[in-house]
């Protein structure tokens, strides 16, 4: 749902932030709700000016219960440095804002439950944010690391499946101490989060392909623009299906693939640009060595 937008770029609540805003309102706790509210929006801004610094063009901001997504015309996502520093401003910001609170409370300006609240979800939203499990900030930085090493789809698939098996775990362990009568905060908390890392898995499983086939287009345009860029080879057999060579591709190097001969000689040597439009045109299963 879009709540608002602001120079272009437009707030999105998904339903289950206004699910948690009501279950903790129906508990008598929306105070602590808004607040929580209130320091996620900050954590994703804090996002939203790292990427713009970056020059990149920020088009919207999805809020999710303990997190959210920023959402650019320009792709960062599997660059090393660029998600790597982006992911983590977020977090970094709720330290900074932690320890500007710890501060006024040791000099005694600033006390009382509110104060002990903002210190104790900036501390949660922090740690919590730096889980190695996507869609959580973690993952990113993760991923941003990773994906020179086993390639985009395949690394987002697999942290993806991580949050979403974490998520089954805090949903149990939810229910658990919901079973034992000790519905508060704190079971609702972890069915809540359990929910949220199912879905928001499952949107980054699905949408990795598309985001990645993006990240290709954007590639040759670079290369294009450019007239150079860092390449990197794959060597590969005749009957390696197309899709598999293309999840080995990473954003911010261009691929040449070396095919080889039965005696394990050089054959010929593909594009990258030969390859993915091989596969667009003839199917994923389709072997390599018949382009």
């Amino acid at each position: 749902m879009e709540l608002l937008k602001i120079q272009g770029v437009s707030l999105r609540i998904h339903p289950t932030f206004l699910l948690v805003l009501l279950l903790y309102g129906v508990l008598g706790l929306a105070a602590q709700a808004l607040l929580v509210f209130a320091l996620v929006v900050a954590h994703e801004l804090a996002h939203l000016m790292t990427a713009r610094a970056y020059g990149y063009k920020v088009v919207g901001l999805e809020l999710f219960p303990f997190g959210g997504a920023a959402y650019c015309d320009d792709l960062f996502e599997g660059r090393k440095l660029e998600e790597s520093v982006v992911a983590l401003a977020g977090p970094a910001f709720n330290v900074v804002l932690l320890f500007a609170a710890q501060a006024l409370r040791w000099q005694g300006i600033w006390t009382g439950e509110l104060a002990d609240d903002f210190v104790r979800y900036n501390v949660w939203l922090a740690a919590f944010n730096l889980i190695p499990v996507l869609p959580l900030d973690g993952g990113r930085v993760v991923r941003a690391l990773c994906v020179e090493g086993f390639g985009f789809v395949r690394t987002t698939k697999f942290l993806a499946w991580a949050g979403k098996w974490l998520g089954v775990l805090f949903a149990l362990y939810g229910i658990l101490l919901w079973g034992r009568g000790k519905f508060s905060e704190g079971p609702l908390t972890f069915i809540i989060l359990g929910g949220f890392f199912w879905v928001a898995g499952s949107k980054e499983i699905s949408s990795a392909h598309i985001t990645f086939l993006r990240q290709l287009t954007r590639k040759k345009e670079e290369l294009l623009k450019k007239g150079l860029m860092r390449s990197r080879w794959l060597t590969v057999q005749k009957n390696t299906p197309l899709v598999r060579i293309v999840e080995e591709f990473t954003p911010d190097r261009y691929a040449m693939v070396s095919l080889t001969n039965e005696e394990m000689g050089q054959d010929k040597i593909l594009t990258e640009t030969d390859v993915v439009e091989g596969m667009l045109r003839e199917g994923i299963r389709f072997p390599v060595g018949k382009l």
